[in-house]
Formats: C-alpha cells, structure tokens, sequence
C-alpha cells in the first residue's frame, strides 16, 4: 500500500522521496550538519549546544534544544546525497577550511575555484543548520526558511544568484557558535518591506576566529553590499554593488548570545536600484 502522500519526506537539497530501509542510495541519511573531520579537528564532538530561538524585540526565549554537538544531524537528506556530491563537497572544502581556521587573514589569498568550494560548503552548511531548526521549519509561520529553489540548485552543483556568501575574521574565544539573524538595515531613505524581510535570511557561522556567513534578501529591486572593512566576498552573485560606507557600520549594542556573529550578519545592507539610481544622478 503506497503511504498517504502528506506522510511522504523528501531529501532536503535534491527532491528525492525518501524511501524507508534504503539508506545507501534512496533511503533516509544521518548527515552530520557540522561534519565528523571538522568536529574533531577542533575537538568538539561533545561539546554541549543548545539551540534556541528568541524573539529580536522583547529577546524571549521561545524554544530551546539542549543536546551534543555530535548529534546535530539533518535527517531529511538522502543517501545518494549524502554520499554522493556533499560527500565531494566536504573533499574540497576540507584543506582551504583548515587553512583558513588556522589563520582567517587568508581569505584575500584564496583562488577563484577555492570560493566558489568554500561558497557551496557554507551554504550547504548553514542551510541544512537552517531548515533542521525551529526557526527554518517551513511548517512554522514564523520560519525564516531557505527556499527548496535555492537547495535544488546547490544540489546540481550551483550556487543561486541571488544570495551572498561572505567571510571575515573575529576575537572569539569560543571554537564554533552560529546564528540566525534576519535582520536588515539600509541607508537612509530606503524602505524595507515585511513581505521582503519575512522571506529574507543570515545565516552566520564561526570557527574559532573564521567567520562565514549566508544571506538573502528576496526582492529583485535591491542590491547588497557591506563593510569593506569587516567582510570579505566570496559569492557575489548578481546582486552585489560595490560601495565605499563604511561610515554605515552598525556597532550598537547586540540582542543576542553570539554577539559577533550578529554584528558581522547586521554589516550587511541592501539598497534599492532606485536609490543608486538618485545617488549616481546626484554625483
């Protein structure tokens, strides 16, 4: 008897319906969201997470997850996937990550081939962190999900030309810490609507003092871009402008736990084509 179609689960990234005691080509798949080589290279399998979701205004706790590191799985990924191209992926990520968690400065050093890789992996990372979360369930009204478009993509072998993907260097001492934080800014004069804000997303991860980080704003009107100072371009996508205003960098005070993340997800803007538009007549 076939299963009532509601009760059908598919893989994340590529769509595949995933078939009960498959797991090898079809079947359910326990990936590692932070994976197994980078858990022990900064020898933190046990380290004790807790994710939570809190609301930005009043900073409430509105669900909270207490468990290891080393259980932090994406279940809804098959196994063809699995070990297929994230396997492939996690190859070519593996010795620019460990370069780069050893001394971050060497994200200006890194070749054109080395981001894109670099790109793909943070991606791949941040949304699987992303949709096995509360706060990317697209089941809750609330979520801030990143949209399946964007994980078939990634699962062909693409990066989506609307997003971001950007690095930089922190003064943490912790070893690993992520955030969820879609909250935008833009210069003056530019209107930000909730429709656009609900379907946006950051995405923020930190290794040691390597910072990587996602983001999407879903309007084709506006243009991102961010502090030439704090952050570094790896995927530009076609949505990029390229602006001297570092004088725009948010340092007020953080409504988070993971208060570098969030300023390092804050410093990036978008801007209306409109805008640049007044701006370049206005030059």
């Amino acid at each position: 008897m076939l299963a009532n179609k509601k009760d059908v689960r598919k893989c994340l990234f590529c769509g595949r319906i995933l078939h009960p005691g498959r797991v090898r080509r079809k079947g359910k798949s326990e990936e590692h969201i932070i994976p197994k080589w980078l858990m022990d290279h900064l020898e933190i399998r046990r380290l004790p997470v807790s994710p939570m979701r809190v609301h930005v205004g009043t900073r409430r706790i509105l669900d909270v997850r207490d468990h290891y590191l080393e259980t932090l799985t994406a279940g809804a990924v098959c196994g063809a996937s699995n070990n297929g191209w994230m396997s492939g992926l996690e190859d070519a990520a593996k010795p620019i990550l460990i370069r780069l968690i050893a001394d971050p400065n060497q994200l200006t050093a890194l070749t054109e081939q080395e981001r894109i890789a670099l790109s793909r992996w943070t991606f791949k990372t941040l949304a699987a962190l992303n949709r096995s979360s509360t706060y990317g369930d697209p089941r809750n009204k609330h979520a801030r999900s990143v949209p399946d478009s964007h994980l078939r993509l990634l699962a062909l072998g693409r990066l989506p030309e609307d997003v971001i993907v950007v690095g930089g260097r922190s003064d943490s001492q912790r070893p690993l810490e992520w955030l969820q934080y879609a909250m935008w800014f833009a210069p003056k004069g530019v209107v930000l609507t909730e429709t656009d804000r609900d379907r946006s997303y950051k995405i923020g991860l930190m290794l040691h003092h390597l910072v990587l980080a996602v983001a999407y704003y879903p309007s084709p009107q506006y243009r991102y871009f961010w502090v030439n100072t704090h952050h570094i371009p790896l995927w530009r996508g076609t949505k990029t402008v390229s602006l001297e205003l570092n004088e725009l960098a948010d340092t007020s005070a953080p409504k988070s736990t993971s208060p570098q993340i969030e300023l390092f997800l804050r410093n990036i803007f978008v801007v209306s084509e409109a805008v640049l538009e007044s701006w370049g007549k206005a030059c």
